[in-house]
């Protein structure tokens, strides 16, 4: 992981380390202690620095605010993704199925050993659900539990009101036979009404961004191994939301300068910046 700052390059080690309590039961609290250190160690580093971005057509800086999943912005970005692009086609539907796919602890040597074998099943489930109901969207979201290697999938079917139990263990049931780790929802007021059932999905991704001071260990986890806190299916049309009027953003390239901190960038003019990265 090079050019990583050295708080994430440590905190992916130690997701791909030996941390299954089996091996030794003081391992996996010690992990999670200092994945959390790094995490907002890395939090507190990043959040007063800025991007600056040189236009060498137009002789413009351009400061951006360091954008990373520990800041509200992020937070914010997700809700807008959900309710802003999704909905309106989710608002199509009038069927949805609800299910939580669990995965044993016991399984795993490691965090990023968890979210491969977890992974693995449910690409060849999801497979299944494209070749069976090709009509369906599907929204993904990863829960990591506070023990740090418990691994849930939660998953909004779009489109289908029923789908066999059975038919999903054939899958599911390789990875995990526990018979309580396939659990289906589809409450009737719930999930015939695509608000409430957006809804319903949204309570387990609030869980996994932040919340004021506090960084949830789901969070903390995904950050350390690069993984997404939302995954949807390809049928879900992208679109870009962000708008501007600005027709000088657009013009000519921007160079990437360097990082600085944020109080000094905001408080100082195109030509200190460009003295503060050694040009001019």
């Amino acid at each position: 992981m090079r050019n990583y700052a050295p708080q994430l390059v440590k905190a992916y080690e130690l997701a791909n380390s030996i941390s299954n309590p089996i091996f030794d039961p003081s391992i996996l609290p010690r992990i999670l202690e200092e994945e959390r250190r790094l995490a907002y160690s890395y939090d507190n580093e990043k959040s007063n620095q800025a991007i600056i971005l040189y236009n060498e057509e137009t002789n413009k800086i351009l400061k951006l605010p360091y954008y990373m999943r520990f800041k509200a912005e992020y937070v914010k970005a997700v809700k807008h993704k959900i309710w802003g692009e999704i909905y309106p086609q989710v608002a199509r539907y009038h069927n949805f199925l609800f299910a939580s796919l669990d995965g044993s602890t016991a399984r795993y040597y490691s965090q990023a050993d968890a979210h491969r074998k977890v992974q693995k099943h449910w690409n060849s489930l999801l497979t299944r659900v494209r070749r069976r109901y090709p009509w369906v969207k599907i929204i993904k979201v990863v829960e990591w539990q506070e023990n740090g290697l418990g691994y849930h999938i939660h998953v909004l079917f779009c489109g289908v009101r029923f789908i066999p139990i059975k038919w999903i263990r054939e899958t599911w049931d390789k990875l995990e036979p526990n018979p309580h780790s396939v659990d289906l929802d589809n409450k009737f007021k719930t999930f015939e009404d695509p608000k409430r059932a957006l809804g319903y999905l949204m309570k387990y991704v609030t869980k996994t961004l932040r919340q004021g001071d506090e960084i949830p260990m789901s969070l903390v986890i995904n950050w350390a191994l690069g993984l997404r806190t939302l995954a949807f299916s390809r049928l879900f049309s992208r679109f870009s939301s962000s708008k501007t009027n600005s027709n000088e953003k657009s013009r000519g390239v921007w160079v990437f300068l360097g990082i600085m901190p944020w109080d000094l960038a905001v408080s100082s003019s195109d030509v200190e910046i460009l003295g503060y990265f050694g040009y001019g």
